[in-house]
């Protein structure tokens, strides 16, 4: 039986930084993954090109994850800015560049120059590294922790466990951890799949398959009738649904609701009074117009359309009776689609739901129940939008777990 001062379980983004840290501190850490290539997740993030970071910073960085959870990351998230994780990448010689939706990705395009350099950041702080190991159990004893392997034992003064969450469960996430961590006292809050496309099985949204907007709100309405989140994102129509990033963002509140109603604001910006006011100068002087003009121009032809169809305001303005008007209105500023599922882990980047954050130091990501016991990443009750905010979150919380296990 071999002894470590750290054992890091999962070698994700999370369990690599915190792996690295631990090592710094001139721990011996051993970092366990029970799959032959770690870092699997990384590789498939992004279209494969991985946006490794936001360019949002502070209390706006914060406020991405919610109010609950932007508090309990406070601390890990103004330890570990965006740019730090910037100049740790750059200094590994990964160069990296802004893109649109407040986005960071290499300059290269390429997810396995940001998961390459992880591993060598990791490699010459002195972590051992073991792929393929897949740890069986984790407990707790007198002195520290045994965890059981498929060929023997580890033994170790701390444990960070990174095991991830149960997205994508073709990088081999399983919620491995979730388990462990129950028999060892923890709460696991219920989980549910996240930034995923949605569902729709209305006919009009699968017929304007291959149309993407912006610059619209989408909200996620709960079943109070009051509004849960609100994306102001790219959307694109799909055969099956809804996806992009405003949708996937809604995604996990859907998930949590057990099927919901998102809602569309097709011109967010303008007042309704100012809207109709200017709807009855138009019809006044373009009389031979059809109600399709009425519609902001961004907004493509097809989609112009349903909403006149939906209405019930086809013809010309002059034959625009006030109820369709009206109806055509409340739908440009408050369209209703019925969501019943997103599609699921398989397409989920990442797990709503985990280890209650109440139960962790927010300040160490140590267990509030387990001395010596540390938990980062996906496994916490943590998940944010798409735009590199759980990448930072993991990183994060990931440097937290190593610098104090």
């Amino acid at each position: 039986m071999t002894t470590f001062d750290v054992v890091v379980v999962g070698a994700g983004a999370a369990g690599l930084l915190a792996a690295t840290h631990a090592a710094e501190r001139g721990r011996r850490t051993l970092l366990l993954e029970k799959s032959a290539r770690p870092g699997l997740k990384i590789l498939i993030s992004g279209g494969g090109r991985c946006n490794v970071t936001t360019t949002k910073l502070g209390r706006e960085l914060e406020a991405q994850f919610g109010a609950r959870r932007g508090r309990f990351l406070r601390h890990a998230l103004r330890a570990f800015q965006p740019p730090a994780v910037r100049a740790m990448f750059e200094a590994a010689g990964v160069a990296l560049r802004e893109e649109d939706l407040d986005k960071i990705f290499p300059v290269s395009q390429k997810a396995r120059d940001v998961l390459d350099a992880l591993l060598r950041i990791a490699s010459a702080a002195g972590v051992e590294l073991r792929r393929g190991v897949a740890v069986q159990d984790v407990e707790r004893q007198a002195n520290g922790f045994r965890l059981a392997l498929a060929e023997g034992e580890v033994t170790a003064a701390s444990v960070v466990l990174a095991t991830g969450g149960l997205s994508y469960p073709k990088t081999g996430a399983t919620g491995d951890g979730y388990p462990w961590l129950r028999r060892l006292g923890h709460t696991i809050t219920p989980t549910f799949p996240a930034l995923a496309p949605l569902v729709v099985e209305t006919g009009w949204v699968r017929e304007l398959a291959g149309i993407v907007l912006e610059g619209v709100d989408l909200s996620s309405i709960g079943a109070d009738g009051k509004v849960i989140t609100t994306r102001r994102r790219p959307v694109l129509f799909t055969h099956l649904g809804l996806s992009g990033p405003a949708p996937m963002d809604l995604s996990g509140d859907v998930e949590e609701a057990g099927g919901a109603r998102v809602r569309f604001d097709f011109w967010p910006e303008q007042n309704r009074e100012a809207i109709e006011r200017g709807w009855l100068e138009h019809a006044r002087r373009h009389g031979t117009q059809r109600a399709e003009s009425l519609l902001p121009r961004e907004l493509p032809e097809r989609m112009r359309a349903t909403l006149v169809e939906l209405a019930g305001a086809g013809g010309t303005l002059a034959n625009l009776a006030q109820k369709p008007r009206r109806r055509l209105l409340e739908l440009v500023r408050g369209l209703p689609i019925d969501v019943p599922r997103s599609r699921g882990y398989a397409h989920a980047e990442v797990t709503r739901g985990g280890v209650a954050l109440e139960e962790i130091d927010a300040r160490t990501m140590q267990s509030g129940k387990v001395p010596g016991l540390f938990v980062c990443g996906e496994l916490l009750d943590i998940d944010g939008p798409i735009g590199g905010f759980n990448f930072q979150a993991a990183f994060a919380t990931g440097r937290l777990a190593g610098l104090h296990a």
